[in-house]
């Protein structure tokens, strides 16, 4: 009988099926059904096959047409923010080679959010552009910028065989600018995290990426702080995005094993806001983000011991700290942004496991223009409140401006030595208080979001 390929396939299952062991027949009650679907190479056929997946209640499977170019060229929804309907089911994507891409014409947004359970392989992933923030909060700081440019994930996703590349998350909003009923200028908002792939999740769940290929991704710029006026300094520029390849954060338990992590960038802070004309002090310019490659974030007390093994991780580059605001006539200079660290990988609050893996050609952020610059430390490794372990061979090597931001907290990891001026001990922990506190606005909004 010829295989039946129409868009959605269902084979019948027997209602029992009898099977004869040591003599007794014993009854085995059947699986239930599944759904396997063979996708042709057709853009609204694939939106149609998922929205179908998400209406079935079982697990489904589907199978796109080999070496085909899904061209994406509006969200699934009118006015939303994914290519593919949001995955809220077991679903397993089989992409025989094909690519999922977003066109370099649409609007901004990502390719896909998972809320379910999804195992994607053989897939290439390209073009996802999460969308740009808008607007402030109450207070007039700028709304962060959605993070996830291949995939936001909220469950178990697995990856296999697979590449993300030429991805990005979105800008952060400007701050606010002073009126003469407000006591100061708004603070820029938050780049996106993530520039292929951000997970999080409110309890644990995995995030497994096996012998894929993650390359010229970028998290999101911060947003420019607002303007001063009068005696008003200008506000912060905000902060770029965590992890211009892979971001994790909270109950996400990340391992990736074989392939490799290449010329992603964590994207730059944003500019300070102009200080009032009547002596207003420049606006400070935002941190640039963390961890070029790979981004690592956990909970306080709970180690999920992420995992990294046989992956080589080169090339990748964390943010440019914003410039400093220029200041009013007389006002004081604001701090220049301080440079990311963790060009290749950064680590906050957990303890990571790095195996038979290759650090190298990575390098850390420069400080923006301003008063006090801070350039990033940790060219290969960065941590804040976490450790790293170098098992089986892993390599650190020839990161700049040195491998590791803080050799103790990565043994067996070196740094050639060199002169740093004693003032910036003070700049380098108001760099760390500045990134502890972005991490916690992430954290919070990844919260409120998943209510």
């Amino acid at each position: 009988m010829p295989r039946n390929r129409a868009l959605l396939r269902r084979s019948p299952v027997p209602v029992a099926t009898a099977v004869t062991t040591l003599g007794a027949l014993v009854l085995i009650a059947p699986p239930a059904n599944a759904a396997d679907t063979d996708v042709p190479c057709d853009p609204s056929a694939l939106v149609a096959a998922v929205a179908a997946a998400n209406a079935s209640t079982v697990p489904d499977t589907l199978s796109l047409a080999a070496n085909c170019v899904y061209t994406l060229t509006a969200p699934a929804v009118a006015g939303g923010e994914d290519g593919l309907p949001a995955i809220s089911g077991k679903l397993t994507i089989h992409g025989n080679g094909a690519t999922i891409a977003r066109a370099a014409d649409a609007p901004p947004f990502r390719l896909i959010s998972n809320w379910g359970d999804l195992s994607l392989d053989h897939v290439t992933l390209t073009g996802g552009r999460a969308p740009d923030a808008v607007g402030t909060d109450s207070y007039g700081e700028g709304n962060q910028g959605d993070s996830g440019g291949a995939i936001q994930n909220w469950g178990p996703l697995t990856i296999s065989d697979s590449v993300l590349t030429g991805n990005a998350a979105g800008a952060g909003a400007p701050g606010a600018d002073a009126t003469a009923t407000t006591a100061q200028a708004g603070r820029g908002g938050l780049g996106g995290s993530g520039g292929a792939i951000s997970s999080y999740s409110t309890t644990s769940s995995t995030l497994i990426i096996t012998d894929s290929t993650i390359t010229g991704n970028a998290s999101g710029p911060g947003g420019r702080g607002g303007n001063g006026i009068g005696k008003v300094a200008g506000g912060r520029g905000g902060s770029g995005g965590f992890g211009g390849g892979v971001h994790t954060v909270a109950g996400a338990a990340l391992r990736i094993s074989g392939g490799i992590v290449r010329g992603n960038v964590a994207a730059d802070g944003g500019v300070g806001g102009s200080g009032g004309l009547d002596g207003g002090g420049g606006g400070d310019g935002g941190s640039g983000g963390t961890g070029g490659g790979v981004d690592v974030g956990g909970r306080e007390g709970q180690s999920l011991s992420p995992s990294v093994t046989s992956v080589r991780i080169t090339g990748n580059r964390a943010g440019r700290g914003g410039d400093a605001g220029p200041a009013g006539p007389g006002g004081y200079a604001g701090w220049a942004g301080f440079g990311g660290g963790g060009g290749g990988v950064a680590v906050y609050r957990e303890t990571l496991t790095l195996a038979r893996s290759w650090v190298s050609d990575n390098a850390a952020g420069e400080a923006g223009a301003g008063s006090s610059p801070w350039p990033g430390s940790g060219g290969g490794i960065d941590t804040l409140y976490a450790q790293v372990t170098l098992v089986n061979g892993t390599v650190v090597t020839a990161n700049r401006p040195n491998n590791c931001a803080t050799v103790a907290d990565v043994p067996g990891c070196t740094n050639v030595p060199v002169t740093v001026r004693a003032q910036r001990s003070t700049g380098n922990v108001a760099g760390q208080g500045r990134q502890a506190e972005d991490r916690s606005h992430v954290a919070r909004a990844a919260s409120v979001a998943v209510r």
